[in-house]
């Protein structure tokens, strides 16, 4: 339950590692050659485009959500590690970023 372990684990701990990070560009990668993502008139991304790559908020909607959603609800974080990971970095995104910039 999503809703639940973001309320045991602290805000704090919903990180990611670099690993994951790079296993996330990955995952992005797989899922455009796979045709999991999809241009919209919001993002009319091109699909060869390596460089920058569908926005943040495409990815989200497109991948993240119905991954997660299949796991119950968690953060992408938490998915990953339900019991929280000790960050020593803070990055930010934007939703309008290119996933593959990020």
């Amino acid at each position: 339950d999503g809703e639940a372990l973001h309320r045991r684990v602290p805000p704090d701990r919903w990180c990611v590692s670099r690993k994951d990070v790079r296993q996330f560009r990955a995952l992005v990668r797989h899922a455009l050659v796979g045709g999991l993502l999809a241009a919209t008139p919001a993002d009319p991304f091109d699909m060869s485009d390596v460089q920058v790559g569908p926005s943040i908020c495409t990815v989200t909607c497109q991948l993240i959500k119905p991954i997660t959603k299949q796991k119950g609800g968690p953060s992408w974080a938490l998915m990953l590690h339900p019991e929280g990971l000790e960050c020593d970095l803070f990055v930010t995104h934007c939703w309008a970023e290119g996933a593959f910039e990020f």
